[in-house]
Parts: structure tokens; sequence; C-alpha cells
């Protein structure tokens, strides 16, 4: 804005006249604050000023672009009347600001305004489908009723408002936050250090923060339009990705659809090869079932039967998921209280150590760790599209999982660095599990330890586990237009979908015939590339169409709950798209072939 309020002032003085051109700039600058900020000058700044032209000046009129078009600055001498008057015969410029004028400068002023705000990406109160919902006076799109018997004989039943929780869509946000990614973020942290790892989490987690309100922003103006509470995550890429114009309205729809279904099976085969592993070594060390393979292939077959019986149990099988999150949360908390006392503080922070550069290896497993997007459109729906809900519980939500993961990562690498029981092997593969018992095994508390280590792990990949069958199953009905319900679907349907979620990440983990490391490359080509795409790249490009591009949809139910406006999304898509590019040169290879052969 500035820049455009000294090309406005340049042109009714030359700047290449300092007294006059620096007078008058100021006084014009003086009279922009009083319009743009809403306060009044002292009386003395507003009396009219009588500037000397130095001798040999003269007239300069430029152009200013306003709202896209080309406004003469000698028009606005016309229209200011006495507000510019030049004497040819006494060789003096008069530049008078007085309060007759000020309707010129508002205007004006007004204008530059709106281009600044046009430029940024503002949105307009006027675009909101009603002032109370502009204004914050009415916060919720609609209202959750309850039904009850009245014992009043004048009526039968009431109505009774059925508000969302904050605090319950709080916790299903850090209840689906908090799972098996968080088994791998050592893993990837090890090599950058605690400090430049636990800078990087805190950006991952503002990123997918971010996300999640962009996701939200787009539920709440997709319930408005459609008037259907409850819309899956698909729809929202379906409706805003999708359109009748062809080109990029086909082939994004089928790149989020892709990035779903990648993500997602990705995670099932790492669920796959871990869960399988830890049975092995929990309950069937030494036995008959002491094969990797095995017990992998018997890990997917046990969870399949239990998920198709309990999807007819919803009630059942909630609770058993509650149970088990709650396993998760108690394991946890054991393993930070032993740990805890074995952390050597000094190597944990110690500067040699600590290595930035290679924070963004490790990025796309720290924004896996940190995944929740998938229940965004249900807390919406919960707390009936209220804005300020909707934040709180987002925040609220992520914030405590990345309280956790901090504290989970110190943990580990305080246990790693220095300890002699860790041998270079360890610290090459990187497996949490390993050192925290490497760690433990001089502290007399291996075998505790070592429990809950198993237990943790296992309760994690579960519940995790559960939310992408579901999730798969859901989405395939979706793409194939499947019933979800009824005789047809029971009897023909339900156990193709099962057998679809469940058989093709089970093969790729037999053919990986035991490959310890398979966990680790699923969770990161997941978060390379399934994550990135669906929860970083997209959600920007489709807020930027809803807000400035959607001439389908002019009106919108909510102002943006992401300030920042074009610039914000603008960045978010960008560094997205450019990880996502990073991450697939390095899979592929060619970043290590660079570095070999130009930069050696």
């Amino acid at each position: 804005m500035t820049e455009d309020l000294l090309m406005a002032a340049s042109s009714f003085v030359p700047m290449h006249h300092t007294a006059g051109g620096v007078a008058a700039m100021l006084c014009f600058l003086l009279v922009a604050q009083q319009q743009v900020a809403g306060f009044q000058l002292p009386p003395a700044i507003m009396a009219p000023r009588v500037l000397p032209r130095p001798a040999g000046s003269c007239m300069s009129f430029g152009r200013v672009s306003v709202n896209n078009r080309m406004w003469m600055t000698s028009s606005l001498q016309t229209a200011a009347g006495e507000a510019l008057r030049s004497d040819d015969s006494k060789n003096e410029t008069f530049v008078a600001f007085n309060n007759n004028n000020s309707s010129m400068n508002s205007l004006y002023i007004d204008k530059v305004w709106d281009t600044l705000q046009d430029k940024i990406g503002a949105v307009s109160h006027d675009r909101i489908y009603n002032t109370e919902l502009a204004s914050g006076d009415v916060p919720r799109l609609f209202s959750h009723l309850h039904y009850r018997d009245n014992n009043d004989s004048t009526t039968k039943r009431i109505a009774i408002h059925a508000a969302g929780s904050t605090l319950g869509a709080a916790a299903l946000i850090a209840g689906t936050t908090i799972g098996a990614g968080v088994l791998a973020l050592p893993s990837v942290t090890v090599s950058s250090g605690f400090i430049p790892s636990s800078l990087g989490l805190c950006f991952a987690w503002g990123y997918m923060t971010v996300s999640g309100l962009l996701l939200a922003e787009l539920s709440i103006n997709r319930i408005a339009a459609t008037g259907r509470p409850g819309l899956g995550i698909l729809d929202l890429y379906q409706a805003y990705l999708g359109g009748s114009d062809g080109g990029l309205s086909k082939l994004l729809p089928l790149l989020a659809n892709v990035a779903y279904f990648f993500l997602h099976y990705a995670m099932m085969v790492a669920y796959i090869s871990q869960g399988g592993q830890n049975l092995m070594i929990h309950m069937f060390d030494g036995g008959a079932l002491n094969n990797v393979l095995v017990s992998q292939s018997l890990f997917a077959a046990v969870a399949a039967v239990v998920l198709f019986i309990g999807s007819n149990y919803p009630v059942w099988t909630r609770n058993v998921n509650n149970a088990l999150v709650a396993g998760v949360v108690a394991s946890f908390l054991g393993l930070v209280c032993i740990g805890a006392p074995t952390v050597n503080v000094a190597e944990l922070i110690n500067p040699i150590h600590q290595h930035p550069e290679n924070v963004i290896s490790g990025f796309p497993i720290m924004v896996l760790s940190l995944v929740f997007q998938n229940v965004v459109p249900t807390i919406v729906t919960q707390l009936e599209c209220d804005r300020r809900k909707i934040t709180q519980a987002i925040v609220g939500g992520t914030f405590l999982p990345l309280i956790m993961f901090l504290v989970w990562n110190g943990v580990i690498l305080g246990n790693t660095y220095n300890n002699d029981n860790i041998n270079s092997e360890i610290i090459m593969s990187s497996n949490p599990i390993a050192m925290l018992q490497s760690a433990a095994s001089s502290s007399g508390n291996m075998e505790l330890l070592s429990n809950l280590v198993g237990m943790f792990s296992e309760l994690a990949i579960v519940t995790s586990l559960i939310g992408f069958v579901y999730g798969l199953t859901s989405a395939w009905t979706d793409v194939l237009k499947l019933p979800t319900s009824g005789e047809q679907y029971e009897q023909k349907w339900k156990p193709i979908l099962f057998g679809a979620v469940f058989l093709p990440p089970l093969a790729i983990v037999l053919a990986s015939n035991g490959n310890p490391d398979i966990f680790i490359q699923a969770l990161d080509y997941g978060g390379a590339f399934g994550v990135s795409t669906l929860f970083l790249l997209l959600p920007p490009f489709m807020v930027w169409k809803s807000r400035y591009t959607d001439t389908e949809r002019p009106n919108l139910a909510t102002l943006p709950l992401m300030p920042g406006g074009k610039l914000a999304l603008g960045s978010l898509w960008k560094a997205s798209g450019t990880l996502i590019i990073e991450q697939g040169l390095d899979k592929l290879g060619v970043l290590s072939w660079f570095h070999d052969n130009f930069l050696k």
C-alpha cells in the first residue's frame, strides 16, 4: 500500500525536486493515514499549506493503477478544484489539503485500499450468506436437536439443542493423530539431532494444523451449499477440484483419489509388516510360529476377521477402540517414565549431534505422524459449523500429540547418544524399539520396558489400522458407487471389499520376504507422496478456487479460518510442491547421482 501512496504523491509534485516533492508527499501520506486508520489529525496539520515550487520545475502528471483502470492524476486535479492551483506568473505551486477536499482523498484512498485487498485476497463480508454469520451474531450454521417426551400435557415432545463438545472433538482429533507413525519418528530424527528435529516437528505441526483449518473451511462451505452435513473428505476433493471444463477439472480429482488410496495402502503395508513382527517377537518367540511371514499373515487374517464382524456392531467396535487408545496412552506414559531417568541431557543438546541439514529428509514421516485431516468433516458436523469451536478443536487437538511426540523424541534420542549399549548397527537401522531396549538394559528395567515397548507398538498399530481399514472400505464404496447396507452389500460386496483392503498390502509384505525396513519405507513413501499431495498440496489450491475463482459458488458460509489470503495459500502450495519434487528426486536417486558426480 505504501508504494501506491508514494506513486500517488509523486504524481502531484515531481519527486526529483526535493523540497516541494517531499513536503507535498508528507502532507499526502498524513491525510492518507487519516483515511485508512480512521483517526483525526491535529487541526494544524489539516490546515491549508502553500509550498514554494523550485525554480525551473514543472508539473508532472503520472498514472495511477486502481482496480485495473488507469486514472490520470490530472483528472484528480480537476476534481479536487482548489486542491491544486498553479500560478505561472509567480512561479509557485499551491498544494492545499483541507477538509473541503477530504472526500476526494477518501475516494482515492478507498480505491487504493480496495486494490490492495484484492491483491492480498481478502474475502468481503458481502459474500457471506447472511449478515449474522458474517458478524458472528449467529455462530453456527445449523443445530443438532434432540427430542424427548414432555410431561406437560400441552406439548408431547420438546426439542433440545444437542450442542457438540469442543473437548470431545479435540479428543477425537488427538486420538486420530496418535498412531503408529510415532514409532518411526526417532528413526528419522536421530540423524538431525534433538533440537533441529524438534523445530522440524513444530513446523510440521503448524503446516498440518493450517491444512486442517483449510479443509474445515471447505467443509463448512460445502455443507452450506448442499444442505447435507456429514459429507466425507473425498466429496470435498471431488466438489472443489472437479468441474465441467475438462483439463485440470478431470485430472485433479483423479490425483486426489490416487493419493488417497496410495496413502492408505502404504499405511496398510507398514501396519501389517510391523504388526506381524511384533506378534512373532512377543507371542511366538521360540515357538512353531516363529516365522515372520507366518506371523504377518496371521496378523492380517485376524485383523480382517475381527473388523469384518465388528463392522456390524459399531458401538462395540467404538468401545473396543476407546479401550485400545487408553492402552496406548498408558503404555506411552510408562515408557516415558522409565526411559526419562536414563536420558543424557548433555549429549541430547550437544552441538556435535545437531545437523539441521538432515531435517528435510525426515519431514515426510513428521507430517505423516500428525495426520488427522480425514476426521475434519466429522468434526465440522459435530460442532455445527461453528468456526470458533472448530478452530479451538483443531489447534488444541493437535497440540497435545505434538507435546507427546516431542517428549518421545527426547527420551529416545537422549538414550541413544553416547550409550555404550547401543551399537552402530542399531543407530544405522534407527529402530526406536531396539534403541529403548538397549538403552535400558543397564538400568535393571529391561523386562518391564520390553513389555511396555511391545504393548505400545502393537496397540498403536492396531488403533491406526482400524481407522484405515474402514476408511478404505468407505472410499471404495464411494468410488464404485456400491451400496453401503442391505443384503446385497453384506453377502456380495462386503467380503470383496475387505479382500481388496487386506490382500494387496499383504502380498507386498510377503514379497519383501521379511524385510525389517519395509515399515519405515512404507511410512516414508506414504508421507512423501500421499500426505504431501492429499493434505498439503491440494487444500490450498481448493481454498484458492473456492475464495477467488469459483463463479458457480460465489457465496460463502464462513470467512477464512486462516489469515494471510493469497500469499499464505501460495506459500503453502509452493512449499508442498517443492517437498514432493525433492522427495521424488531423492527416491529416484537423482540427488545422490548429482551429488556424487558434481558436488564431490
